[in-house]
């Protein structure tokens, strides 16, 4: 029986949309890998993802092609997967590609596998489609370098049919040398991990420091939010500077807030309608590549929160950052109506001049007769300058491959309103007016013009967990300044968090599913998924002070610890024992991507239970799950960003700020209180809240789980319930096991807050 496709079935949009194609598209499954077999036909393996540019032009130019189709439905399985439904296979075959070419990979990732045993047998990215369709459609005259797929996939088949035993043979290999890599790499370390390694990961960023553009290294250029955070909290930490020679230790601060500072006005920031495109494909953050990912909002969230918190009278650019992320996820185009958050947007989007065609950035560009048909003559002077927008265009042609970007304008502020004013001989004031006005309009036109590009409107557990802390974080920083705002981000916290508890969790098993479109999916939920949600329930906790979001994080860790812990050598596999079917390898990675490593992540939750709940056991898995790593980031910390910070943690202790609420304490002054703990950053440290008297049965029943955790709650609850006069608030300072004196005063606290890592002087 001839194959169909059959992603018409599919859950994932990104699968859906090659519903259409002539290719024959199976999906992973058991039944589509046991007829690969029984056919003995090389499975095509094409990875991406629904935002990815060049997987749409490898659609556009070779899965909509004819005589391709022709060669894979013949000759091949040809099976498409969504890479964020399925990490875990697209990790172990990026794996494999990247082994093979030197360290390269990327999406579309197309890799050919040995039926039966799904070894890899060959690979590669993108590859251009029949050249003779492509100029005839295009009209373009350059052809693309490298072989083109038809070739490719030619050769493939040769190779099978004549020499199947050798593909076979070279696949197990590859497959035997990944296994003996990774069981290398995840055999614990005996050299202990230290403080000093922050100073070879600060050395490597100074020397890799972009002083004109900020950012690190060359183009293409990401915004690595993680690094950025590290960078920020560095001599934050306890007694760093005694122990870790950092020279100028703001230094390191400077670097990451410069580039944020950068980051914000740039064109990877949509200027007029909020949000962050992915990454810059020139040095100097002109060009986006215009995708909007929810984990990179999520991300660049909490680094804009860090700066602003690091010194909120002097980096109020951090904190219009805050507000900017911050709307676009509460009332943007990623909100599901009923809480969550799809996963992204696309970055071509229909061209206003061809409603047939698709464009990378065609939704955010402009031309420089449509910005002034739009403002006007005087007001468009005035914007064009602060935006660096050219009768020519703005974008360098060297980075416009395929020529979809000439004569268009990227936003990007090149004038600053010190500049401005001088210019155009208006004050500060009035010209911020005027802008605010033209972004108005400009957002307006374009909403009411132009076609959005396409959501993808998969809700991934692991990415709301992103949103849900971040938000959470944001919500109660701003609460003291903006307490309309800081209430409808939590307010949109804790929807999301109520989201996937109703629709992608279990409670009778704590297990989680990993994706939810139109109802939950039937992929579990992955290591990313228990460590991102936990982390970000943590959050919620003491931005809310709910103990139900700390016992829900508790569940969330055991099932993770029972699905993916691995207890010979520690850490934690990225797919869990119940899905690993049809895995070649399972792997733990602990080094950061585009996001912190689960690992690295699971790290940090471990220590934040172990200080706000006492579990030494838990302390002990997350210095083993350190252990395990610690080659690696002894000889190379700098991709350990997201570790790094446990590193310290683990050698310093966490400290717990414990909050007391007295018998009648009034709420304002409760308030002011939890407003000062909060408008610091405080790395390496977890808040709880405790009530001398809960205010209802619920409450207490919470409280009481929570005070049973630990016996220094038990303490300081029964020293304050034989009280006569309680304070308002109590503040203790709490680490390895000892508290401090207990603090009354908000001007005392914050002297204390100050000292220890809080506030940096402008």
């Amino acid at each position: 029986m001839p194959l169909v496709n059959t992603l018409a079935t599919a859950q994932s949009p990104y699968l859906r949309a090659h519903k259409d194609n002539p290719v024959a598209w199976q999906q992973w499954t058991e039944s589509t890998l046991t007829r690969a077999s029984h056919e003995n036909k090389p499975i095509f393996l094409s990875i991406g993802y629904h935002t990815c540019h060049w997987c749409h032009v490898m659609n556009d130019e070779s899965f909509s092609s004819e005589q391709i189709a022709a060669v894979l439905n013949e000759h091949f399985i040809p099976i498409k997967l969504d890479r964020e439904e399925r990490p875990d296979v697209d990790s172990v075959y990026m794996l494999y590609l990247q082994a093979m070419s030197g360290g390269r990979g990327g999406w579309p990732l197309n890799v050919f596998l040995a039926p039966g045993t799904l070894d890899p047998i060959f690979g590669g990215t993108y590859w251009p489609g029949p050249w003779d369709e492509i100029s005839s459609k295009t009209g373009r005259t350059t052809k693309p370098q490298g072989p083109e797929f038809k070739d490719v996939l030619l050769r493939i088949r040769e190779l099978w049919a004549q020499e199947e035993d050798k593909c076979r043979r070279a696949g197990a290999d590859a497959v035997r040398q990944l296994r003996d890599w990774t069981t290398a790499k995840n055999k614990a370390d005996s050299s202990p991990l230290h403080q000093g390694i922050l100073c070879d990961a600060y050395e490597y960023f100074v020397d890799r420091y972009d002083s004109v553009h900020g950012g690190f290294g060359e183009a293409p250029k990401f915004p690595q939010p993680t690094m950025l955070s590290l960078l920020i909290r560095m001599h934050r930490y306890m007694r760093i500077k005694e122990k870790v020679d950092l020279g100028d230790d703001r230094k390191a601060a400077d670097m990451a807030i410069t580039t944020l500072q950068k980051i914000a006005r740039s064109g990877i920031h949509d200027q007029i309608g909020n949000g962050f495109a992915r990454y810059s494909v020139t040095a100097d953050w002109s060009l986006p590549h215009f995708e909007k990912m929810l984990y990179d909002q999520a991300m660049l969230l909490n680094a804009y929160l860090d700066a602003w918190l690091y010194n909120r009278e002097a980096n109020n650019f951090a904190l219009d950052a805050v507000r900017d992320i911050a709307t676009y996820l509460t009332n943007g185009p990623l909100t599901h109506p009923l809480g969550g958050f799809y996963s992204a947007e696309d970055a071509d989007s229909i061209a206003p001049d061809n409603p047939l065609t698709k464009r990378e950035g065609a939704y955010y560009v402009w031309t420089y007769d449509e910005f002034f048909k739009v403002l006007g003559r005087v007001p468009g002077d005035i914007a064009a300058a602060h935006w660096n927008v050219s009768e020519y265009g703005n974008v360098d042609p060297q980075f416009d491959l395929h020529h979809e970007l000439q004569r268009q304008n990227v936003l990007a502020v090149k004038m600053e309103l010190p500049e401005l004013s001088g210019v155009f001989g208006m004050s500060t004031e009035s010209l911020e007016k005027l802008l605010a006005q033209c972004r108005d309009k400009l957002r307006e036109n374009r909403e009411s013009t132009r076609t959005r590009p396409s959501v993808d409107t998969k809700i991934v557990a692991c990415w709301n967990g992103l949103a849900i802390g971040a938000l959470a974080r944001s919500g109660a920083a701003v609460s003291d300044v903006d307490p309309d705002s800081g209430t409808k981000w939590l307010e949109a916290a804790e929807s999301a968090a109520e989201f996937i508890k109703t629709n992608m969790y279990d409670e009778a098993t704590h297990r989680l599913t990993r994706v939810y479109l139109d109802g939950a999916g039937t992929i579990p939920g992955m290591c990313d998924d228990y460590a991102y949600l936990v982390a970000g329930l943590l959050d919620l906790y003491e931005a809310t002070f709910d103990p139900g979001y700390l016992i829900w994080a508790r569940n969330l860790q055991e099932t993770q610890n029972s699905l993916f812990w691995d207890e010979p050598e520690s850490g934690y596999f990225s797919a869990g024992s119940d899905a690993a079917d049809h895995l070649i390898l399972r792997i733990k990675s602990g080094a950061d991507a585009v996001e912190p490593s689960a690992n690295a992540v699971s790290v940090s939750n471990l220590l934040r239970f172990s200080a706000m709940l006492g579990d030494e056991h838990l302390q002990g898995m997350a210095i083993r799950t350190l252990d395990s790593f610690g080659k690696d980031i002894i000889t190379q910390p700098y991709g350990y960003c997201g570790m790094l910070p446990s590193v310290v943690a683990a050698t310093e202790g966490m400290r717990t700020i414990v909050l007391v609420v007295g018998k009648d304490a009034n709420e304002d002054a409760i308030r002011d209180m939890v407003a000062g703990v909060r408008s610091v950053l405080l790395p390496n440290t977890t808040v709880v809240q405790l009530r001398v008297m809960p205010r209802d049965e619920n409450e207490g029943r919470l409280q009481g789980w929570l005070v049973q955790q630990d016996d220094i709650f038990k303490i300081i609850i029964a020293t304050h319930e034989t009280k006569e006069y309680d304070p308002d608030v109590t503040v203790y300072i709490c680490q390895r096991k000892e508290c401090g004196l207990p603090i009354t005063s908000k001007d005392e606290l914050m002297k204390v807050l100050e000292r220890e890592g809080g506030k940096e002087e402008s």
